[in-house]
């Protein structure tokens, strides 16, 4: 079984076969078919059932081949010369050969498999073979296993006959289906790949996605795809292989109307014939009431093929047709403004496009559609290109492209000074500031800030003014400034009412809420669950992704984790309706913290490592992540990778508390594992924890921080003020009480800080503890417990 392993959604189909083959070693044999398209995986998956079977079954293996005229008997030919004359095929005739193979098959011990692939392209006399078999195996302990190419005209109406001349109760018929998305996610992890992009052009086919990610460029179609992709085609009539070029001008869906006047003809035309040829073939299929290619790859590939006058002819063709409709879309026709070469249109209809994308939370699509218009107006004049900039940085920020919409704001910052803009100057550099914060530079983002909230100071009445005060509220908030941000916020949230611009007002209450939540964990988390509601009501759908990470951090750090899965999935949900990457990552990386606070080391370590290798940001919205794979691969006792090391040269690590703080405590755990520490870690400790109670701020910080310094050896300097933020287990186990910090511990579904709190009990409670850390996997803790017992004098 263990050849099985790698195929991915497949599990059903090899359930059915093992169970085909249990029925025929009680002599109840069958023939079973493996049928789907070209590439889905038949071959694999009927070779990975072969081997894995080899030491349970006689395994006899021969294919059919794609001849111009089929050998006879061709697949009965390869059983024979690896049969070691048991079998040999007959020259009195074909009877004579189907009675042997027949008694080779039902002699011996153990059932017997029998594996024909590719009988699409068999020949009549392997066909009649198959049909000889299916009547005499059904009392035998034989299984046939025969492959079939089901996309292909020709092949379905072959054998239609033969499957309606096989008994009933002989045959089975296996559909394999194309991969899922989250399949393909798993092939595309770790390559650099968008998940969504590279299902769209496969449509799930495992060969198109594994040949597609060998390429070079997300643009080149794989040559191994291209020339199956073309040799189809190949076999279609004039007036097919005409239609199947003119339907390859239309990405994904063909706009079929278009396509029949560029075609010629109507419902009766050459144009109507060539549809109906391409649909019978499978180049074409429909799908939601419309044309499309099968793959997207397969469009390119014809696409590509083109010579380069016949594409631009054709694009031209259907940009006239499709400018003069009333249902026309923006997106379409500037794809084929751009492949007919006709730049106004292009930059108009780009503009369009963006306009359209961006209300949707469609931020890659809207990004896209403005650097082609940029690239393109050089016609535009340059107030007109600087605001495109500044539109196409803001739609980047959001999903997370931050080189590319720094490039942006810095020539549309350049415009406006030249121009003397300060509104649009102001909101480049706020923009900036948000960009930089994220890029994990918090110098440089405040430095942007302050310019921002300067320069529009001058125009307080303007809505930029409101804006920036509202980013800089919520950027004080980071930095632990919390008087200073609330003061701010507030005086956003009145401008921003006053002016009707609710999208500012939501960002403002965002950072009030995220504030208060900062000195009052459970207050500002109802308040965060209030403001998500507001948005909701008001629709401000891009206010919502933001409002999930600020509130899944503060509740994830604060270990308050009931209701918070739910929180997560939310969150995600919101995330990704508007593209917005960064707080994928950032809300991926907080319910990585949780599964490895809740012991589900494993869980955490997937988790974690999805965001690290995966299509995310690798700024300030990785940190979460990385902390927590650092700390999972630690008490795994896996190699730590240097992560740590890497989050501790980020700026915004070196300086902002909210960073500062995990990695320090992570920092302190690999002391405590390795037990040779300088005191490093815990005089880090000691400063993020005076850090704190100065700015009070973060508060469910303190009594982690502190933990920590225990579990370390040292006594943590709290104040009576910073005292009263403790939880009832972090108190316990400073004040020594080892049973009631383990009983709290436990009540929070937190083993790994259970069993330390246990490990300095008596020696039942160590066997405890001891117990707690072999089930997480934990091997450097229960390793160093180990150590501690048997010091102690404890045995076994």
């Amino acid at each position: 079984m263990n050849g099985m392993i790698s195929l991915l959604e497949r599990d059903e189909p090899r359930t059915r076969l093992e169970a085909a083959l249990a029925a025929a070693r009680s002599g109840r044999g069958r023939i079973v078919s493996l049928e789907g398209e070209a590439g889905i995986g038949k071959t694999s998956l009927a070779q990975a059932f072969i081997d894995a079977q080899r030491p349970h079954a006689r395994i006899h293996v021969g294919g059919c081949e794609h001849l111009a005229t089929p050998e006879p008997l061709g697949p009965l030919r390869d059983i024979a010369r690896e049969s070691q004359g048991r079998f040999a095929i007959s020259p009195v005739g074909h009877l004579a050969t189907f009675e042997a193979l027949l008694r080779m098959l039902q002699g011996g011990r153990g059932p017997a498999l029998l594996v024909i692939e590719d009988i699409h392209w068999a020949d009549d006399a392997t066909l009649d073979c198959l049909r000889f078999l299916g009547r005499r195996i059904r009392t035998a302990p034989v299984l046939v296993l025969v492959t079939f190419r089901s996309d292909e005209p020709d092949s379905r109406a072959r054998l239609v006959s033969f499957w309606a001349d096989m008994p009933r109760d002989a045959r089975e018929r296996i559909e394999l289906p194309p991969l899922s998305l989250d399949a393909v996610g798993q092939l595309v992890r770790g390559s650099g790949r968008d998940v969504g992009g590279v299902y769209a052009l496969t449509g799930g086919n495992p060969f198109h996605v594994t040949e597609f990610l060998t390429a070079d460029n997300d643009n080149a179609v794989p040559r191994n795809v291209q020339d199956v992709t073309l040799a189809r085609a190949a076999r279609l009539s004039a007036i097919g292989r005409r239609t199947l070029e003119h339907a390859s001008i239309f990405p994904r869906q063909i706009d079929e109307e278009t396509l029949r006047r560029i075609d010629g003809g109507g419902d009766d035309g050459p144009a109507h014939a060539g549809v109906e040829e391409c649909l019978a073939s499978g180049m074409l299929n429909v799908r939601d009431g419309r044309l499309a290619f099968r793959h997207e790859l397969a469009r390119r590939a014809i696409h590509e093929a083109l010579s380069p006058l016949r594409r631009r002819e054709l694009h031209a063709a259907a940009l006239a047709l499709l400018k003069g409709r009333n249902d026309r879309r923006a997106a379409e026709i500037a794809h084929h403004a751009e492949q007919a070469g006709a730049p106004e249109d292009l930059v108009r209809f780009s503009i369009a496009a963006a306009q359209e994308a961006a209300p949707l939370g469609a931020y890659r699509e809207t990004a896209a559609h403005l650097s082609r218009a940029i690239e393109h107006g050089v016609f535009l004049p340059e107030s007109d290109r600087a605001q495109l900039l500044q539109r196409k940085a803001y739609a980047a920020f959001f999903c997370g492209a931050y080189d590319e919409a720094m490039t942006a704001l810095g020539a549309a910052s350049e415009s406006y000074r030249r121009g003397g803009d300060v509104g649009g100057l102001g909101e480049t550099l706020r923009t900036a500031g948000h960009v930089q914060w994220g890029l994990g530079d918090p110098d440089l983002a405040e430095a942007s800030f302050d310019e921002a909230v300067r320069a529009l100071q001058v125009q307080p009445g303007s809505w930029q003014y409101a804006s920036a005060l509202a980013s800089q509220s919520l950027f004080d908030t980071l930095a632990d400034r919390n008087d200073l941000a609330v003061q701010r916020a507030r005086d956003a949230l009145a401008r921003a009412e006053a002016l009707g611009r609710w999208d500012i007002y939501m960002r403002a209450l965002t950072a009030l809420r995220t504030a208060e939540a900062s000195t009052d964990l459970d207050g500002g988390a109802a308040a965060l669950r209030d403001a998500i509601a507001e948005g909701r009501r008001r629709g401000e759908a891009d206010a919502l992704p933001r409002l999930y990470a600020n509130l899944t951090s503060v509740l994830s750090r604060g270990r308050r984790y009931e209701g918070l899965d739910a929180l997560f999935d939310e969150g995600l949900t919101a995330c990704s309706a508007r593209d917005q990457a960064p707080l994928v990552a950032l809300i991926r990386g907080n319910r990585a913290s949780v599964l490895l606070d809740r012991g589900r080391l494993e869980d955490a370590l997937t988790e974690a490592e999805d965001v690290i290798h995966g299509p995310y940001p690798k700024g300030a919205a990785a940190l979460p992540s990385m902390i927590a794979l650092s700390r999972t691969r630690v008490r795994l006792g896996l190699p730590e990778g240097g992560l740590l090391d890497q989050a501790r040269r980020m700026p915004t690590v070196r300086r902002d508390l909210l960073w500062r703080a995990p990695v320090a405590m992570a920092l302190a755990e690999v002391e405590w594992l390795d037990g040779e520490g300088d005191g490093v870690a815990a005089g880090e400790l000691e400063a993020v924890l005076d850090g704190l109670c100065a700015s009070w701020s973060q508060l469910w910080n303190i009594g982690e921080v502190a933990l920590w310094l225990a579990i370390l050896g040292r006594r943590p300097r709290l104040s009576a003020r910073a005292a009263e933020q403790l939880g009832a287990p972090h108190r316990a186990y400073l004040e020594g009480r080892w049973r009631d910090a383990a009983d709290g511990w436990a009540a929070l579904c937190c083993p790994y800080e259970q069993a330390i709190a246990l490990s300095d009990g008596d020696e039942d409670a160590q066997r405890e503890g001891l117990a707690l850390f072999d089930r997480l996997g934990a091997v450097p803790a229960a390793r160093r417990l180990r150590r501690r017992m048997r010091a102690a004098g404890q045995r076994s």
